[in-house]
């Protein structure tokens, strides 16, 4: 009975260890791409086309419910938390993606980034907006929009691995409990997407430590999930070539 409990409890141990070695790996690479790509490199993307586009757009609420022309902290933290917010789920969908991907280690970037670009553009760009209605030139604006995205997926990964890696000084101690955590702090809206990741990764992690999971040496389930996968980029790249074409003719 004592070796039961005992063994018991270094299962419950590992398990609970894996869900926030994932947790933690989500939270710091995602919060860090998030805040540089979709905060700060968007910020100056906008002021780009603000400055090409000229005055006349001074004053004017964009699509994401920012006045353009107008600089300040608290509309620059609320672009960095959404950014955050974004950077979160963009970790937590490229571990979701990564153990599916084929080829070398440059073609998934690039395949990470291609998808990134086409899947999220397509859900940023849309001709009766004001950001394309209104800034100039359009194909600065939907380059932006598209590249951006992009960019997101090409980092992410060499982020989320390196952040992930036993050797990284994020995983040392205090950085461990003490970054992931601070950045939660800085960034509280994030809380709301590890508080739906948390029972999604503590199942999968469950599932995959009993031996109920063991997905990937499944040759048809392999197969099927790719081609998900790629179903869902193929409609992404669909969605924004008409995109593009509404926003061009």
């Amino acid at each position: 009975m004592t070796d039961e409990k005992q063994s018991t409890r270094q299962f419950l141990l590992s398990w609970s260890l894996e869900v926030l070695e994932r947790l933690r790996v989500m939270v710091v690479a995602g919060v860090f791409v998030g805040v540089l790509v979709g905060g700060l490199a968007s910020r100056l993307a906008m002021g780009l086309l603000r400055l090409t586009t000229g005055a006349s757009v001074n004053g004017v609420t964009s699509d994401d419910g920012f006045i353009i022309g107008r600089v300040t902290l608290s509309g620059t933290y609320s672009l960095l938390m959404l950014g955050a917010v974004v950077g979160v789920i963009g970790a937590a969908a490229y571990r979701a993606v990564a153990p599916w991907m084929i080829g070398p280690v440059w073609f998934r970037r690039f395949t990470v980034a291609a998808a990134s670009g086409a899947v999220v553009g397509s859900m940023l760009l849309h001709a009766d907006g004001v950001d394309f209605r209104l800034l100039e030139p359009t194909w600065l604006a939907i380059g932006l929009f598209v590249g951006l995205p992009a960019l997101f997926g090409a980092v992410i990964g060499p982020v989320v691995d390196q952040v992930a890696s036993s050797a990284s000084r994020t995983a040392s101690r205090p950085w461990a409990w003490a970054l992931p955590v601070g950045l939660l702090v800085l960034f509280p809206v994030t809380l709301m997407v590890v508080a739906v990741a948390v029972p999604i990764v503590t199942v999968w992690v469950l599932l995959r430590n009993m031996g109920l999971l063991d997905l990937e040496r499944r040759l048809v389930v392999r197969q099927t999930v790719r081609i998900a996968w790629l179903a869902i980029a193929v409609a992404g790249l669909a969605g924004l070539v008409d995109d593009i074409l509404a926003i061009t003719t």
